[in-house]
């Protein structure tokens, strides 16, 4: 069917770029007890980095620009894609030498990909070593501490194998540089932080569609950072505004949370069940509130229930209240747009990036030629049901409907 639609700069190639990053296996010239993938780790170190910039925000008053702790994300995440075969001592002795090199070749492989986003340039300037900013030692400590919260697990299984010493010693004080942020001495001395990195972590060891043997095989975690990423960058075409791009990232990797205590139940026992669906939803919010929500400051708490609770519902905040609209599509937007409220969702839009992703995960399978009728009938589904989806003038359903291999 022939769309007068727009389609959306969010590409076939760059959303094969994202899953590349769950076929990387990290560690590969360790022995590891447990398969250790790009797509989590980097999964971790953006949550880790919320969790440090509202620390930062707490106890050192710092202001952190959220739209730009995302966007330095993206950058160092795509550049993470692009270099995967190159190991970290390498890579960092080539970034003290030939650092504009390697950037100017990593734009150039993501040029076409990223060209009607408009940030490229910026891109750029940010991988050169140009910006500095709190946002970017927020990561920079983020990714030290995903990367040891891994070795440790590594070191553990076999701490007598040739070098993993030195390598854990140069990640602790790697780590250890950045206790000057506020975030990092948190989960140095208190267990209870601690703990809640994790259990985000745990994450990354429990598979999406269980039963079913996938390539990719990704994680509930990792999964997670697709629908956030598919949600940011659709919102540039849609045109949504710097506080529904922030919400929307963070209601995207937030999601599945619940899902760390309850595991991935698979969705024909979600809907066939007679009232499970609602007494797993009572599960789900009790086990939140007390593994999670009652040890993180109010401000923390607060968010993590906005993002979890009736995650695909559209709404907004006035003062305390969450509000629940009754409207759908663009009705929503046009809702929002005339009263401005205070962090807008829209749980419609996000629950189609959780379908994308979904959809994606069976259709990339499907094509490696790991397939079942779970996934062929899974993704055929999905397609019918967003094959027209148009928004703001947008082709939503492209994506569903032109999938390219």
């Amino acid at each position: 069917m022939e769309s007068k639609a727009k389609k959306p700069t969010l590409n076939f190639p760059l959303l094969h770029k994202i899953f590349v990053a769950a076929n990387i296996r990290r560690w590969n010239d360790q022995a590891t007890p447990v398969e250790l993938l790009e797509l989590d780790k980097q999964a971790h170190k953006i949550v880790i980095a919320y969790l440090l910039a509202h620390y930062e925000m707490l106890e050192n008053s710092t202001e952190i620009d959220f739209e730009r702790l995302i966007m330095q994300f993206c950058y160092e995440f795509l550049e993470r894609v692009i270099l995967t075969d190159i190991k970290p001592p390498v890579f960092h002795k080539l970034v003290q030498k030939h650092n504009k090199a390697l950037v100017d070749f990593v734009c150039a492989q993501l040029e076409e990909d990223l060209s009607g986003f408009g940030f490229l340039e910026s891109m750029r300037s940010y991988l050169y070593g140009e910006v500095e900013n709190i946002e970017k030692e927020i990561l920079k400590a983020s990714h030290y501490y995903a990367s040891k919260w891994e070795f440790d697990i590594i070191y553990h299984f076999n701490p007598h194998l040739y070098d993993v010493q030195n390598i854990k010693d140069t990640i602790d004080k790697q780590v250890q540089e950045h206790y000057h942020l506020a975030g990092i001495k948190q989960i140095v001395l208190y267990k209870d932080i601690r703990e809640l990195v994790n259990m985000f972590g745990q994450l990354r060891f429990q598979k999406r569609w269980s039963q079913t043997p996938r390539v990719p095989c990704t994680s509930v975690l990792g999964h997670t950072l697709v629908v956030a990423l598919c949600a940011y960058f659709l919102g540039f075409d849609l045109k949504f505004s710097k506080t529904m791009q922030i919400q929307h990232f963070f209601c995207g990797l937030f999601h599945d949370l619940p899902e760390i205590l309850t595991r991935d139940i698979i969705s024909p026992i979600k809907k066939n069940v007679d009232g499970f669906d609602v007494f797993l939803k009572e599960i789900e919010e009790e086990a939140v509130r007390e593994k999670i929500l009652n040890i993180v400051p109010k401000i923390i708490a607060e968010e993590i229930t906005y993002y979890t609770q009736n995650e695909f519902k559209n709404r907004y905040k006035n003062g305390e209240n969450i509000v629940y609209s009754k409207n759908l599509g663009e009705e929503f937007l046009r809702e929002i747009a005339t009263l401005n409220p205070q962090v807008p969702i829209f749980g419609e839009f996000l629950k189609y990036c959780d379908h994308l992703s979904a959809f994606l995960e069976a259709k990339i399978s499907i094509n490696h030629g790991i397939k079942s009728r779970d996934l062929i009938e899974g993704a055929k589904n999905l397609e019918y049901l967003y094959n027209a989806k148009i928004l703001n003038g947008v082709d939503l359903g492209y994506l569903f409907r032109e999938f390219r291999d």
